[in-house]
């Protein structure tokens, strides 16, 4: 049941990422300068505050870079007679990891970043108006790929004071204004409300905002709809779902057309709720998003997991203090049929808790208070369908598996998933290794537990031996685990320098060709290197055909930019496949980080076309 719920929000979490170009994306970063001075007073200091805003999908590596290779977002100055300028204060960038970085994580900026710059006036400045220039050097990147760097210039005019005037602190007060808009101080990092850099299943969340902010709800709300439904199927809402429609049925002695009505009254209380809690979290904005990636909001949403995930072992039971939950039982009627609806959310707190959470994430990085409402409003319907349909059929309910030890064992499964979603939680807070071994302990423990030890739900033998192959997998899930990862020893594919001398050579010899397009601040390129070429099976798979390499690192170069016209290059990596006959097979053409295995199925299908083009 559960590994269906994960298959679904995996669905709902994902998007297609966005092939690279060459060029930097104009539309990646904008800046923008102020200052904490409105008038710049004679022997006094001030600071030029630089404001990046990185739009998404997009980030900039932080100052300084993670690795040596990657290039460093840097702010500088211009020289102004008059004004000396100090080093600017970089904010601590947060650890993001990505599909290229290989499990590692790299210091990356995202949303709004404030950098500021101390600047002193001399005190022979004269009064007038002066203009500060400078620019922003940057290397933008996406979940797949990076970009060559780029330049980014600004400016701002200042006034200069006579020598008798003092600093206006009104710039300053402008400056942390700003920052309340959505820029986050030096001391405290840069994140945008929107960004998900250091929470659980961060790129996940932010490809969903993605999707929402490009408007593409037909394919938001379906899915979202699909969601709430199945929610149904949790421990925690399944047993109240005859329960409340028998209620109903009592109360209109078995007549249909008003046990829907108090169905549909009952239903719109639900999504009401939910609504509410989407509206909240939208008004919120980067307050909750902030929130998320706060160590400790992580730590105690990882206590409230594992608070819900006891009551699902039978520790206790969450409910509504005993006179509010009574005073809505016995409050017949629409109202309390509403009140019902409205309260629903508590019991069922424990399964569709984690969920809520995730989607409440997503919609306060939109900031949009009627997509929250509306989106929440989705997930409500979905939970409420049931009961609509049921009330209009009501014979149905008789239909439905009772609960039993079946519903205990699904609950003891639900537990186990939140305590996994808690150690989920606290991930981008623990080292990696700890993580790691940590998860490994839980799924093993699980995985004997559910295969060797649980004798619930005997007598369902369908259910009782899908737990017990659930146990088998999950304890082979941790040995993978903990296996190191294989890399290759002693072989290497023998790449060489591009050169036209050597691919003519090649193409008059009918040895197929292989041409990787790189540079050296493009990051999936390394990861290429390090985990797809150094593959014992990739280094086999390269027998007998020309490998090169060429290196696109500066762009400015009159051979790099023939190099890229003539093959048609836009973004790195690329790689190029040429036939026997010096033919690029354009279907194979790859210009992004590949694992090895898809590689190898690229790698197939090219032996496979240069064996046919050999026998023409």
């Amino acid at each position: 049941m559960h590994r269906t719920l994960i298959a679904v929000l995996g669905v709902l979490l994902l998007t297609v990422a966005a092939v690279a170009q060459f060029a930097p994306p104009k539309d990646a970063l904008r800046v923008q300068a102020t200052a904490s001075v409105k008038q710049i007073a004679p022997g006094k200091a001030f600071q030029i505050v630089v404001t990046l805003d990185v739009k998404p999908p997009y980030h900039v590596n932080a100052n300084p870079a993670s690795e040596k290779f990657l290039i460093p977002t840097r702010v500088s100055m211009e020289p102004v007679a008059g004004i000396t300028f100090g080093q600017p204060q970089y904010p601590k960038g947060h650890e993001r990891e990505f599909a290229f970085t290989g499990g590692k994580k790299i210091a990356v900026y995202e949303g709004k970043t404030v950098i500021r710059i101390p600047a002193t006036a001399a005190k022979t400045l004269k009064p007038g108006e002066v203009t500060l220039r400078g620019k922003v050097n940057y290397q933008a990147c996406d979940e797949k790929s990076c970009y060559p760097p780029g330049d980014l210039p600004f400016s701002l005019k200042l006034k200069v004071a006579p020598s008798a005037a003092s600093i206006d602190a009104g710039g300053e007060q402008a400056v942390a204004q700003a920052e309340q808009a959505g820029a986050s101080p030096a001391s405290k990092g840069a994140a945008s409300a929107g960004t998900f850099s250091s929470t659980p299943g961060g790129a996940y969340l932010q490809k969903l905002q993605d999707l929402l902010n490009t408007g593409r709800f037909a394919i938001a709300l379906p899915i979202i709809l699909l969601l709430g439904l199945l929610l149904n199927l949790t421990p925690c809402v399944y047993p109240l779902i005859p329960i409340t429609i028998s209620f109903f049925s009592r109360q209109t002695a078995g007549s249909a057309g008003r046990t829907f009505g108090l169905a549909l009254v009952y239903v719109f209380g639900m999504a009401l709720m939910y609504a509410a809690l989407g509206t909240a979290a939208a008004a919120l904005g980067k307050t909750f998003g902030f929130q998320l990636q706060n160590p400790w909001v992580l730590c105690g949403f990882a206590v409230i997991l594992v608070a819900l995930a006891l009551s699902m072992f039978g520790v206790y039971q969450l409910q509504l203090p005993a006179g509010l939950r009574n005073k809505a039982r016995l409050r017949e009627g629409w109202l309390g049929a509403l009140l019902m609806g409205l309260l629903v959310g508590v019991a069922a707190a424990p399964c569709v808790g984690p969920v809520v959470v995730a989607l409440a994430a997503v919609v306060s990085g939109t900031g949009n208070v009627p997509l929250g409402f509306l989106l929440f409003l989705t997930l409500g319907i979905g939970l409420g369908v049931p009961y609509v349909v049921l009330a209009m059929f009501s014979g149905a309910i008789r239909r439905l598996p009772r609960s039993g030890e079946w519903m205990v064992a699904v609950e003891h499964l639900f537990g186990f998933a939140l305590i996994g979603v808690a150690i989920f939680f606290l991930s981008p807070i623990l080292p990696a290794m700890v993580y790691k071994w940590l998860m490994f302990a839980f799924l093993a423990g699980v995985g004997v537990y559910l295969a060797a030890i649980d004798k619930l739900a005997r007598t369902v033998r369908g259910f009782f031996w899908f737990k017990r192959l659930l146990g088998v997998a999950l304890v082979a899930w941790a040995v993978m685990i903990a296996l190191p990862t294989q890399k290759a020893k002693g072989s290497h594919i023998a790449w060489q320098a591009y050169s036209e001398a050597a691919l003519q050579q090649a193409v008059a010899e009918g040895k197929p060709v292989v041409i990787d397009f790189y540079a050296d601040w493009c990051l999936p390129c390394k990861e290429l290197e390090a985990n797809t070429f150094s593959d014992p099976r990739v280094v086999q798979a390269f027998e007998g055909i020309v490998a090169m390499k060429a290196d696109l690192t500066r762009d400015d170069s009159p051979a790099v930019q023939d190099l890229k016209k003539r093959f048609s290059i836009v973004g790195v990596p690329t790689i190029v496949f040429l036939d026997g006959s010096g033919q690029e097979q354009r279907a194979l053409r790859l210009v992004q980080f590949e694992p090895p295995d898809a590689f190898l199925k690229r790698m197939a299908q090219f032996h496979s076309l240069t064996t046919q083009t050999a026998k023409r």
